[in-house]
């Protein structure tokens, strides 16, 4: 239900930028580090918007993975320290039971 409602509101969110976008017909001098362009308004919004858009998918997939791969970590540390401490309880109980024989 949380990723249809996600995608939903993707969804609403690109259609509103288009909507929008296709309001602004104008051209517009778009000057970056190495040229000039004269482009569209409406296509420069989108081209931004887009691109940012990517950008914050690729860094939350970033960061997500690189979380995932910690969770994976600590839990094989757990796991290794977790049966480390279940062998030291049953050759103390062993040990216990011979020494009260």
């Amino acid at each position: 239900m949380k990723f249809v409602i996600s995608i939903l509101l993707i969804i609403i969110v690109f259609a509103i930028s288009i909507a929008i976008g296709s309001a602004n017909d104008q051209l517009v001098i778009f000057n970056y580090l190495v040229a000039k362009t004269e482009i569209r308004l409406s296509v420069l919004l989108a081209i931004l918007f887009g691109s940012g858009f990517i950008i914050g998918w690729v860094l939350t997939g970033i960061f997500f993975l690189k979380a995932k791969f910690q969770h994976s970590s600590t839990k094989r540390k757990l796991n290794k320290l977790q049966k480390k401490y279940d062998e030291g309880v049953a050759n103390h109980q062993q040990t216990t039971l011979t020494k009260t024989n």
